[in-house]
Formats: C-alpha cells, sequence, structure tokens
C-alpha cells in the first residue's frame, strides 16, 4: 500500500524486512490503538533487505503532504555498510548509522525524517519480554532487560535459534514464530528496559501530535 493512496494523516516506517515489519504490525499498532492514537496512521513500509533504497523510499513519502514523519526500523547488528572500531561504544555505533541514514535522504523535508537503529536487533524485544517466549516454548525464560545490550558475538536472533533448537529441535523462524510472539508479547516490559526503543516510540508519539 503506498502511502500517496492513502487517506489521513500517517507516519511511515521504513522496516529493514520481515521481523522489522512485524514489529509494526503487530506490536507497535496494537499499543498505538490502545493509547488512542489511530487518528494518525502507522504504515510499514519493507525494504527487503536493501538499505540502498531508503533514500528514495524516504523521499516520495516526504513528498506527500499527509506523512507527518518518515522513520527507519533498521537493525545496527545487521548494517554493514557502515564500518565501527572494535572498540567504538553502541551509543557510537547508532548514531554513525543514523548520520549514514540522513545522508542517504535527498530533500526538502528532510528534517521529518527520523532514522531509528535497532540495537543490536529487534529480536532484542522478544528476548527482553520472555513471557510470549515462556509460552511459545513451554518452558521458563526469564525476562532479559539487558537484551539491547547483550555481546554481538551471539545476537538476539542466534540466541532465539539456541533456545528454539534445544526445546522444539529447530530454529526460530522470523515469521512463523516472530508473528504470534509480537502479537502476544506485553508492550510496557519492553518498553521500560529497552532504553533504544522506547527513545523510537517516544518520539513516534512526538510526531504524531503535531
Amino acid at each position: 500500500m503506498n502511502a500517496r493512496h492513502s487517506a489521513g494523516r500517517q507516519i511511515v516506517i521504513l522496516c529493514e524486512g520481515d521481523t522489522e515489519e512485524i514489529v509494526v504490525r503487530h506490536f507497535l499498532r496494537r499499543q498505538w490503538s490502545v493509547e488512542g492514537l489511530n487518528q494518525v496512521g502507522l504504515h510499514a513500509d519493507n525494504l527487503q533487505g536493501s538499505l540502498n533504497r531508503i533514500g528514495a523510499k524516504a523521499s516520495l513519502f516526504l513528498d506527500d503532504d499527509n506523512v507527518l514523519g518518515v522513520f527507519t526500523l533498521v537493525d545496527l547488528y545487521g548494517c554493514t555498510q557502515i564500518k565501527h572500531e572494535d572498540n567504538d561504544e553502541i551509543g557510537t555505533k547508532v548514531i554513525r548509522i543514523q548520520e549514514w541514514l540522513r545522508s542517504c535522504v535527498k530533500n526538502a523535508r528532510v528534517d521529518r525524517f527520523h532514522p531509528h537503529v535497532s540495537v543490536p536487533e529487534v529480536e532484542a524485544l522478544i528476548l527482553a519480554e520472555g513471557a510470549a517466549l515462556t509460552a511459545r516454548l513451554s518452558t521458563q525464560v526469564a525476562p532479559d532487560p539487558n537484551a539491547e545490550m547483550k555481546n554481538f558475538l551471539k545476537p538476539p536472533s542466534k540466541r532465539l535459534d539456541e533456545l528454539f533448537r534445544a526445546y522444539k529441535h529447530r530454529n526460530y523462524h522470523k515469521i512463523i514464530d516472530g508473528t504470534p510472539l509480537f502479537q502476544k508479547m506485553q508492550f510496557d516490559p519492553v518498553y521500560q528496559s529497552c532504553r533504544y526503543f522506547r527513545t523510537f516510540v517516544d518520539k513516534l508519539k512526538e510526531v504524531a501530535q503535531v
């Protein structure tokens, strides 16, 4: 669905891939409705992993008067276009990627472009909440309040693979498992423990109030 052909004001989120789109459709939109923010729609646009399309996509949506803002939802871990030093802090890496994303957008309304970087992957949100994962695996998985800040040698998706192999005898599947998990996850534990995600949500709300 193209934002140019949809009615009403909206915020566009350029999603790196399937998991990020699932987050918008089944986690963010649910909370958006709970908080009575549906007067502004959340539109997910799936980049299918092609981050080189962000500049053109962002400009297309920024030219639409109904679009209040364009965000990205991309993973820090998988953003290989940008090189970092081994001793760089996570915050430094995030800022560097955000600056690169902004540089991709050549549009007079670039001030309405808000690049968000998930730390280190959106799958961290699943581990932070814990309860939905516990139900799906039929075994206790404690919520991890530090899920955003874990060692990149074992990113959240790899940790999920380990858990699913141990209790389901297969790897974690982004769509088959990710969709029901994000449909059932409680919002508040994720919002409270994941500060990068919280910043993203707060900025979405700020833009929606314009």
